[in-house]
Order: structure tokens, then sequence, then C-alpha cells
């Protein structure tokens, strides 16, 4: 059994060391709490959400003073200050989140807003690059169609090898462990 307390440290020292803030909540309810704060501190007007269980329950029990949208994302995406979505691997050593971007609404909110807020379950953390892949090839027979790994907030070196933060998508990246998204259920 996988130690997640050293996991997660593990995640959250290589995660925020390429720009992302990371965060760990005890369940959705936390969660929901944890995204109106981060919503109010960044003065957010509207955030653009791809519907899943744990994104659905977020939603629920936050308490947001702003426009949500969780459909017709090809329109209401990109002038979205916050994305919200939910990640389904998250790769400790390296700092990473992997997630089944087949559903074009996934890549729109984690791409076209000004920040990505991302869901994991605390669960999911695995050790390492090989690690994941090892899980990916559990799913052989079923690997999704478009697959992303997320490290950090976008950047780029392209133009005059200046870097560039939120140049080919999110300015900011914030990430949200949750221990116990749903009970005993899977979701």
């Amino acid at each position: 059994m996988a130690d997640f307390d050293k996991l997660f440290e593990q995640f959250k020292t290589a995660a925020e060391a390429v720009s992302a803030q990371v965060y760990r909540v005890k369940d959705l309810n936390e969660a929901g709490s944890l995204l109106s704060t981060l919503v109010e501190e960044d003065g957010a007007k509207k955030l653009a959400a791809a519907s899943s269980p744990m994104v659905d329950k977020c939603l629920n029990t936050a308490n947001l003073n702003i426009e949500v949208k969780t459909d017709d994302l090809r329109k209401n995406a990109e002038d979205a200050d916050f994305g919200l979505s939910e990640l389904d691997m998250a790769v400790a050593e390296i700092g990473s989140l992997q997630q089944d971007c087949t559903d074009l609404n996934k890549r729109l909110v984690s791409m076209l807003p000004h920040t990505h807020v991302a869901i994991v379950r605390t669960d999911s953390l695995v050790a390492n690059l090989l690690e994941a892949m090892a899980k990916i090839d559990e799913i052989k027979d079923n690997i999704p169609g478009y697959m992303a790994f997320i490290t950090g907030p976008s950047r780029t070196a392209d133009i005059e090898r200046v870097l560039t933060i939120g140049v080919h998508g999110p300015v900011k990246l914030k990430v949200i462990f949750v221990d116990n998204p749903g009970g005993d259920s899977n979701e």
C-alpha cells in the first residue's frame, strides 16, 4: 500500500517548483469550500467546469457567487476566469497530473481559462512515471483516445528563449487532492 502522505508531499514539492499551487482536503465538501475561497480571492467572475462525479459534487457544495457554466463549453470556456476538471492520476516524482481528455470539455476547461483547478483523488497518486505507465498498461485494451499529462501552468520559451507563462494555456494551476471523494463508493 502506498504512503499517500509521503507521495503527496513529494508531489507538492515537485509541482510547486513549476509554479502550481497544491492543496489537500478531507472530502468534496471541503473541496467546494476551498474552491469558493480560491474564486473569491482571485476576483473571478466566471467558472467553466467539465462535468464529472467529483466536479459536480464539488460545485454542489461550493458557495459560488459567480457565473458557473457546465454546458456549451466550446463557447463558455474561453472567457472563463476558472476552469474546473477532474484528473485521473498524479505522479509524485515529477509533480504531473494525468487525464483522459477524450471529452473535448475536459480539454477546454484545462487549457482556455486563466486558472485551471484540477481535482484529483489522493489515492490516485503514484510514485513515478514508470508506475503511471504500468497503471495505464493495465487498461491497454481501453486506453483513452486522447490522454494528457499536465505539469504546472502553461510555459514556453519559444519566443527568443524567454520563459513566458500562460501563452498556450492557463497562467495558474491549482491542484486539489481529495482524500475521501465519495465515502465508500467508487466515484
